[in-house]
């Protein structure tokens, strides 16, 4: 058995939910599409990296598998979104015109649909949704892979459609009480996290300006740039949200904040003196790659020192300010960035396989993991620095910082 084999691998942050009830991909298929192989090493918005057959041949262990449903935004911005939505009717009336929440709810029940589907089937390695640590504890003792729900922008917990954009950003304080009743369904249902922001402002906080250069081909880029306000944070609804969590036992997802939302997370954490909650799922190093996505060296520290953990992206965007194909070296180098600021501890992964993303040629799917192990012990890693990158460091926080449901 080689290293990898014998590392727990957690990935933070994929979307085989997106590829299930968008594009109501089989999950549990092997099958190849022409033009999903024709443009694996390229941008596309059909590929499937990240079904069951993927995941498990790459010796992942455990997914944070994270439900998400386009804000209202995407139609009216992306060219390209709108005509897919408008080609898919049984999409639009189900994630379009239906009210976020329950448009999330449905995507949820469309993975375990799946799940149900793959363990039925005469597959040797059966599929655990875990949701708490005790299942999870239970699920890898038994040498199950094991399914995470985890959710993507708090706008998930509002009661509008995407459909009422662009009325939906304008955010009053009406709702807050069952934004907070949302939030314990999720919990309930089994979410490990939610990650607070995404593309466009939402009633809680406020996001970093989320598209690169590519999208410009399929949107109007000079609208774009107008939305976005980088010195705005986290709402009074906000911080209602992220009090609630903690009290649940949620982890809280920092991704794709603005670095004023971040810093107000990092304060309310601090003054309930609560430790092993906020981690970035699918970031970057700002000391690598000056961009406000990602996270600066004062925050690898602070999330070191409370028992946080960053996911690694997989896309060379976030991670470096040279355009090239390959990246295996930029995952490194971001690794050993963050692991030089803050330590072997604070290094996870979060390839946001599926969500919309490039990933580096060298590593186009969940089946080529082993790779990112490979590299890591060529370029003279440690082993045991290696597990913890590739699991280990998300494992103790999905054990240590996550409650889970109750039952």
């Amino acid at each position: 058995m080689g290293l990898h084999e014998d590392s727990v691998v957690v990935d933070l942050h994929t979307h085989p939910c997106i590829k299930a009830s968008i594009f109501h991909r089989d999950l549990g298929s092997r099958r190849k599409k022409f033009l999903a192989e024709l443009f694996k090493r390229k941008f596309w918005p059909l590929s499937n990296r990240a079904s069951f057959p993927l995941l498990i041949e790459g010796g992942t262990d455990i997914i944070l598998s994270t439900a998400y449903v386009p804000e209202g935004g995407w139609y009216s911005d992306m060219r390209l979104a709108r005509w897919l939505i408008n080609l898919a009717p049984r999409v639009k009336k189900k994630i379009y015109k239906s009210p976020y929440f329950n448009a999330i709810m449905t995507v949820l029940d469309d993975v375990e649909e799946q799940v149900l589907s793959w363990n039925a089937s005469q597959e040797p390695k059966k599929i655990k949704i875990c949701r708490n640590p005790r299942d999870l504890k239970k699920a890898l003792k038994d040498d199950l892979f094991c399914l995470i729900h985890s959710v993507e922008g708090a706008h998930s917990l509002e009661t509008k459609s995407a459909s009422d954009y662009p009325d939906d950003i304008k955010r009053g304080l009406h709702g807050r009480a069952q934004m907070l009743e949302n939030l314990d369904i999720l919990n309930n249902r089994g979410v490990a996290y939610l990650t607070l922001a995404h593309f466009y402002p939402n009633a809680c906080v406020n996001p970093v300006f989320p598209w690169p250069e590519y999208a410009f081909n399929h949107g109007d880029w000079k609208g774009l740039l107008s939305k976005w306000d980088e010195t705005l944070g986290l709402t009074s609804r906000g911080e209602a949200v992220v009090e609630k969590m903690l009290d649940l036992g949620m982890l809280i997802d920092i991704s794709h904040c603005t670095l004023s939302a971040r810093k107000r997370i990092y304060d309310i954490a601090s003054h309930h003196k609560k430790k092993q909650c906020i981690l970035a799922t699918h970031s970057g190093a700002f000391g690598v790659n000056r961009n406000t996505y990602n996270l600066h060296d004062w925050e690898l520290k602070w999330l070191a020192d409370n028992g946080g953990v960053v996911g690694i992206i997989f896309m060379n965007y976030w991670l470096t300010p040279h355009t090239t194909d390959l990246g295996l070296k930029y995952i490194e180098e971001t690794m050993s960035h963050m692991t030089n600021v803050a330590g072997e501890d604070v290094v996870s992964i979060g390839t946001d396989f599926d969500g919309f993303t490039d990933p580096p040629d060298e590593i186009v799917d969940a089946s080529q993991m082993p790779r990112i192990t490979k590299y890591l012990q060529a370029t003279g890693h440690r082993d045991e620095a290696i597990s913890k990158f590739l699991g280990g460091n998300a494992l103790r926080l999905l054990l240590e910082g996550w409650k889970g449901s109750p039952v």
